[in-house]
């Protein structure tokens, strides 16, 4: 048996990374881990989360092992993995020295594009303008996931 991947998606807000989960892979969504941890789905919650780092990590790692574990047994369908919406390069590091031979793939798209996504969706957890989203310290921090891990990411262009 082919052994199975664990891909890490990044890309700012409204890049297009859920466009990227598929059917034939598990997602483990962050935003959820989140959402749990600080129990609130309120944006303004979970866009100050930066201190949680450490504990988003372990949880994020304690879903690989789940899975890899499950599949390892053949508990479960074997697929790739998919760690959708890290935020913070320390998170990043984290899970590369447990799973270091992941894949890191940034969803790429233009600020404009992002804004029309992010004005189309009108979703009701939007409280803010795109610009005031799109410049929130965690956005900020995703995007020096992008300058640190630079050489090592697939750049997939979403639009």
């Amino acid at each position: 048996m082919k052994k199975k991947k664990v891909i890490l998606v990044f890309g700012r807000i409204c890049s297009g990374k859920s466009t990227f989960m598929s059917s034939s892979s598990y997602c483990i969504v962050v935003s959820n881990i989140v959402k749990d941890l600080v129990n609130s789905n309120d944006r303004s919650v979970l866009q100050n989360t930066l201190d949680l780092d450490e504990r988003i990590a372990e949880e994020i790692v304690g879903c690989l092992d789940a899975l890899t574990v499950a599949i390892k047994h053949n508990l479960i369908e074997s697929k790739n993995i998919i760690v959708d919406g890290i935020r913070q390069p320390s998170i990043v590091n984290y899970i590369l020295e447990w799973y270091s031979d992941s894949d890191l793939v940034w969803i790429e798209a233009p600020a404009e594009v992002r804004e029309a996504r992010y004005k189309k969706r009108g979703s009701s957890k939007d409280t803010t303008t795109f610009e005031e989203a799109d410049n929130k310290p965690i956005e900020l921090e995703c995007q020096k996931i992008y300058s640190i891990f630079k050489d090592q990411l697939q750049i997939i262009n979403n639009y």
